[in-house]
């Protein structure tokens, strides 16, 4: 099935519970006021390949993981397919949880009927909501405080001790292939903007870290 996916992170410890791998996709229509990945609005932004070979990929990972976030982009722009993924994911790893972001909210995608329910069936952990940059974020997987943080399965609700008590501002530092620098996680813009530019006093002259 197709799938416009733009990136891979692992293992990831500030997008969810434990050491996780997380999925970019490209294409929101949304495209919120503040949004810190306004380069994945486009879907051309990502590449279009196949849910058979981004499982694939992800299941050919060496490191011990525990589960897999979705983000994006918006995720629901693509339920089809990232359900066809999750499963193809669950039935090789039937302990991982499964984590998704949205910019809509739970009630508007359960409005959208059997499209969205499909991948929401198979969401353990949903965030969702417009990103508001007049609204301080209030829950350490939120990005603003009009987000909110639904547990959806016996597995989620098992997960939210530990997800409540995940530290604020966390995140994870990588690179690219081009050897960019990531900055992985939701953080509120004074301790981003504080990391990026500690990020760029460090970089190497003549180097680039974004």
């Amino acid at each position: 099935m197709e799938l416009w996916a733009h990136s891979l992170a692992y293992p990831v410890t500030a997008l969810g519970p434990g050491r996780r791998v997380v999925l970019w996709v490209a294409g929101c229509a949304q495209r919120c006021r503040g949004c810190i990945t306004p380069g994945l609005w486009d879907r051309t932004a990502g590449t279009k390949t196949s849910t058979s070979a981004v499982a694939g990929q992800i299941l050919a990972l060496a490191t011990p993981l525990d589960g897999i976030t979705i983000t994006g982009g918006e995720p629901f722009e693509q339920p089809t397919a990232l359900a066809d993924l999750v499963d193809s994911l669950t039935r090789a790893r039937p302990r991982w949880s499964v984590l998704v972001y949205s910019g809509q909210t739970l009630p508007g995608l359960r409005r959208r009927g059997r499209c969205a329910a499909a991948l929401l069936a198979r969401t353990d952990v949903l965030v969702a909501g417009a990103f508001r940059l007049d609204r301080p974020p209030r829950h350490p997987l939120a990005g603003s405080g009009n987000q909110r943080v639904h547990f959806l399965t016996a597995r989620g609700r098992g997960l939210q001790a530990a997800i409540d008590a995940l530290p604020r501002n966390q995140a994870n530092l990588g690179l690219d292939a081009d050897g960019d620098d990531w900055v992985i996680g939701v953080m509120d813009p004074p301790s981003r903007a504080v990391l990026h530019t500690a990020l760029h006093a460090q970089a190497a002259p003549g180097g680039e870290s974004r």
